[in-house]
């Protein structure tokens, strides 16, 4: 009988800890459309370089999540990505160390009609690999960091924090 109670305990346990998780993240994580996202700031940086008169260096940083098609495609991280999203931690949180051995490897994703290149961080890489194929929707939660460099041009890197492919 207490086996069976604490089987039980055990199981409802789990399954609290695990709605609370999501709703934590859901709470830290503002849902929007990524399209928007970047056509906002391709926009903004198109406005920004109109006036001449000054150099235009700036960052962004925020918690994202929303939807994705899976390609079915990774790579190794491109440098020029992990080195942008390391001056913005260093600017924005003072530091860049928390990068460290973080993310190794990029996925593809359809979004609108686009295909962006997400890294991902190592410790998610096997359940992502087990739990998603080519053409699967997933909600991804990201950290969002924004990068527009002092000669012109962006980069914009929404880096997967976490992931599901079950969500209402």
């Amino acid at each position: 009988m207490k086996r069976t109670i604490l089987i039980l305990f055990v199981l409802i346990s789990n399954f609290i800890h695990s709605q609370n998780g999501i709703e934590d993240w859901d709470k830290n994580y503002r849902y929007v459309s990524a399209e928007k996202i970047i056509q906002d700031e391709i926009d903004y940086s198109k406005e920004v370089e109109k006036d001449t008169t000054e150099g235009h260096y700036y960052v962004a940083m925020e918690k994202f999540r929303f939807i994705a098609e899976f390609t079915g495609n990774e790579r190794q991280i491109d440098s020029k990505v992990l080195s942008s999203m390391k001056r913005v931690l260093k600017i924005k949180t003072g530091s860049a160390e928390v990068l460290n051995g973080l993310v190794s490897k990029e996925f593809e994703f359809v979004i609108g009609k686009s295909k962006i290149w997400m890294p991902i961080q190592n410790q998610l890489i096997d359940d992502f690999i087990n739990e998603l194929t080519k053409g699967k929707k997933v909600l991804l939660y990201t950290l969002f960091t924004n990068e527009h460099e002092y000669t012109g041009g962006i980069i914009n890197t929404f880096m997967i924090s976490e992931f599901t492919i079950e969500w209402n």
